[in-house]
């Protein structure tokens, strides 16, 4: 079209303006740049991936630092039930008795006492006298004498104790005569557990649940304030085997306690934890029962529980296969953990609560007391040590055991 005629302006291309050369180097140091960069951002990323990888080579073969083994587990609980595996394995031992310093409830501030002119009952027959003598009741009897308290125990036991011998606070007591025995044990005792008076809701001998009850605890029922253990001692009773009842076949654990509590009674506090006779807890002590008791409790045909003594010697035999089963299951990881080491395990050791007491009792680790009345019951209850290998730490109530001294 002619423009002329168009009206419009004269219009022809043209071309761009030419590159100036700073622009093409311009162009070449961003690519340099970013080269550069995408280098040293995948150096970075291979040095975070190899330490990645080599952390935890070096943690599993250095167990003080590792947090998680190979198998995910976490190290610190795998060395925590290594330590389980040491107590498992262990035999408790009897707590010192003489040669002590202080006895392990002495509180600190009591002052030595020193009894005098008492008739004592010293529990030794007289020098002299000979074993079948003694075993006969013969050279036994009450003596004149002094008697020193402090720290807790009875430090001497003799004729006119010096009192210059004595540290100058020691509190005096003139017994003109008086009889003086050490306190009194009771091996078979509810105390605590059975109020007085008896009241329903403070009730708390048996726990009825089930025929087999290992894992309950006589402590979790036990009333410091309980007017009958003021009674007791009051007799001259100062410890006592606080047992579960024999409703149960295993009645649960059973702890020793004193007699003296709260403040009156010189103690810090008010507590079933501060009466434990040994609170080192040397022992522990479990319940069981045969014969009438469970089946009278539990005898009804169609419900759980033995109708009869035929069923109570399924029922121990049961629960001592499944507390048997779990010594199984534990002995077999802590032997495993030794071997190959404990950050090495799949899992954690096998534990189960229901289980635990009755566990340790076949261990050794537990004086059980079962309350056995006749030939049958002893019989059976013995069948079931030899069985599963524990030992019974007392008969208790035993009447017909005169009978039979050659079952074992």
């Amino acid at each position: 079209m002619d423009s002329e005629k168009s009206g419009l302006p004269p219009y022809s291309a043209v071309a761009g303006p030419p590159a100036h050369p700073r622009h093409h180097l311009a162009r070449g140091h961003i690519r340099r740049s970013r080269a550069v960069r995408l280098v040293v951002l995948s150096f970075l990323a291979f040095i975070v991936y190899a330490q990645w990888r080599q952390i935890p080579s070096a943690s599993y073969g250095d167990t003080d630092s590792m947090t998680v083994s190979p198998h995910g587990l976490s190290v610190a609980k795998l060395q925590d039930d290594l330590a389980v595996c040491s107590r498992l394995r262990s035999k408790p031992e009897d707590p010192i008795g003489l040669g002590r310093e202080r006895n392990a409830r002495y509180i600190d501030g009591h002052k030595p006492t020193l009894i005098r002119n008492a008739t004592v009952w010293v529990g030794e027959p007289a020098e002299g006298t000979s074993a079948e003598d003694a075993r006969a009741g013969k050279g036994w009897g009450w003596v004149t004498a002094d008697v020193l308290v402090e720290y807790g125990l009875i430090k001497e036991v003799g004729k006119d104790i010096s009192v210059a011998t004595l540290p100058s606070d020691t509190i005096i007591w003139d017994a003109k005569g008086r009889q003086l025995t050490a306190g009194v044990i009771d091996m078979h005792s509810h105390s605590g557990l059975n109020s007085l008076p008896e009241l329903r809701g403070n009730d708390d001998v048996n726990e009825m649940s089930s025929d087999t009850t290992p894992y309950v605890r006589s402590i979790d029922g036990i009333q410091p304030g309980d007017h009958q253990i003021q009674v007791i001692k009051s007799g001259g009773v100062t410890t006592s085997l606080v047992l579960p009842g024999s409703g149960n076949n295993i009645g649960g654990e059973a702890y020793v306690i004193k007699h003296a509590v709260g403040k009156p009674d010189g103690r810090e506090e008010i507590s079933a934890e501060d009466m434990l006779a040994d609170p080192d807890r040397n022992w522990r002590y479990m319940k069981m029962a045969c014969g009438e008791n469970a089946k009278r409790i539990y005898g009804k045909v169609g419900e759980r529980g033995p109708v009869s003594r035929l069923g109570e010697s399924w029922e121990f035999r049961h629960a001592f296969e499944q507390a048997a089963n779990v010594i199984r299951e534990q002995d077999d990881w802590c032997n495993a953990a030794d071997a190959i080491g404990v950050e090495n395990m799949s899992s954690y050791l096998p534990q189960d609560l229901k289980w635990e007491s009755l566990g340790a009792a076949l261990r050794g680790q537990v004086h059980i007391n079962t309350h056995c009345y006749t030939i049958p019951d002893l019989e059976a209850m013995v069948d079931h040590t030899n069985e599963f290998k524990f030992p019974v730490r007392a008969f208790h109530h035993a009447h017909q055991t005169f009978l039979v001294p050659e079952v074992s």
